[in-house]
């Protein structure tokens, strides 16, 4: 009887072995460079392929969806009913440019004095040198 509980645990330890997959090494090859469909383009390794961006990222590039007031009415207020269209949405624009915010309060059915506050916190956040020139006029 102990010969058969010996030899169960034998066989269940390999069946169980035998279900990893091994580990094989892959030959060290040099990387293949891909064809360029620009024959005069030339490949410098220490060049980044993509080229650095100088300025904050736009909405659409920070993961926010694209600022939409397109359905915004002028209410008492309101931004809008402030400054009108033109200059409500270039206010809220800059805003949701700068903010840091995930759901930025740029909207321009907000009052002028929150989205400029919001404006404001945002051109003051992180490193500023780079910032647009409006910044300085808030």
């Amino acid at each position: 009887m102990r010969k058969i509980g010996w030899v169960s645990i034998m066989a269940a330890s390999a069946a169980l072995a035998a279900c990893g997959t091994p580990v094989t090494e892959a030959p060290e090859q040099p990387p293949t460079e891909a064809p360029s469909s620009d024959p005069a383009r030339t490949t410098d390794p220490a060049a980044p392929d993509e080229p650095v961006p100088t300025s904050r990222p736009t909405a659409s590039e920070d993961g926010r969806p694209p600022l939409d007031n397109s359905a915004a009415q002028a209410e008492d207020g309101s931004c809008l009913a402030e400054l009108g269209r033109e200059k409500a949405e270039e206010l809220s624009e800059q805003c949701y440019a700068m903010s840091p915010a995930t759901r930025p309060p740029c909207n321009i059915q907000n009052s002028c004095e929150r989205i400029r506050e919001e404006l404001e916190r945002g051109c003051a956040f992180g490193d500023t040198s780079d910032n647009p020139g409006y910044c300085s006029e808030v």
